[in-house]
């Protein structure tokens, strides 16, 4: 897991994480130069089940070596099981109504996340959600992109309606187009998409969504983008796991940009991180 720790706003707290012989996880922390904390700010990105032990024990060690009054705020940029917000079928779990259940136990006085999948998500935990408006925002060469004259926005299906609409009215664009997708319900993969737009001639099409796991979503939609002519086309996602790697986008995403919810080195000259 990667996590900061900050202490009082100044100082980040060294904390030491291994696992015994028997499996179990364990937490130390050291010692600080602080004479008196109150106030720890703690940023986690949860990649596996080992995490959320981890951060379990982290919160339980600061309130026993602080003190029950101590502040804990916690931010989570990828709220992990938010794709899984619902049962899909018989037999399945709730997935994350079982992780919020753990997210609430820790007793943390505020929880922060950035642009969760579904409302779902923030009913269950609380959370403070950063859009991804405010997440753009501080890239100017995004933002420059987006609002230049020849740039027009697309919303990658009915479900990115609402949060395509809210980068629209916050940046003031003139227009919005508006792709459509099907599924095949008993494999859950897409089998048709359409872009709602006769021509796209000499216009860079921007495409923004809150996820891209291995992009076929966006890989279909760039192929008919170009097709209608658009002179490039440019993705944003907030949380970019790139699950098939950048190369799947050759040849049809010109440029991504991504928010630093994910760490991950990716030797790629057309992904633009965005560190908020």
């Amino acid at each position: 897991m990667s996590i900061r720790a900050i202490a009082n706003q100044q100082e980040a707290l060294d904390i030491a994480f291994l696992t015994f012989s028997g499996g179990e996880r364990h937490v130390q922390l050291a010692e600080t130069s602080l004479l008196y904390i109150n106030q720890i700010d703690l940023e986690c990105r949860i990649q596996n089940t080992t995490d959320v032990m981890d951060l379990l024990l982290l919160v339980n060690a600061l309130r026993h070596k602080f003190g029950i009054d101590l502040m804990i705020n916690l931010t989570i940029p990828y709220l992990p099981y938010a794709r899984q917000d619902r049962v899909c079928a018989p037999g399945q779990a709730f997935s994350l109504e079982v992780f919020a259940g753990i997210l609430n136990s820790t007793a943390c006085n505020s929880m922060t996340v950035w642009d969760c999948h579904s409302q779902v998500g923030i009913d269950l935990t609380q959370a403070q959600n950063i859009t991804p408006e405010n997440i753009i925002a501080t890239s100017p060469k995004l933002v420059s992109l987006l609002t230049a004259e020849s740039s027009v926005l697309v919303c990658p299906d009915n479900g990115a309606k609402v949060r395509c609409e809210a980068i629209k009215t916050f940046f003031s664009l003139p227009y919005m187009i508006q792709c459509e997708k099907k599924r095949d319900p008993s494999t859950g993969k897409i089998t048709h998409t359409e872009v709602g737009v006769e021509s796209l001639k000499g216009k860079t099409a921007i495409i923004t969504d809150d996820i891209c796991d291995g992009g076929f979503t966006f890989i279909k939609i760039a192929e008919q983008l170009k097709a209608k002519g658009a002179e490039k086309v440019v993705l944003y996602v907030t949380h970019g796991i790139f699950s098939k790697g950048i190369e799947v986008f050759d040849g049809l995403i010109d440029e991504i940009y991504t928010s630093n919810s994910f760490e991950k080195a990716f030797n790629n000259t057309k992904l633009n991180v965005i560190n908020y």
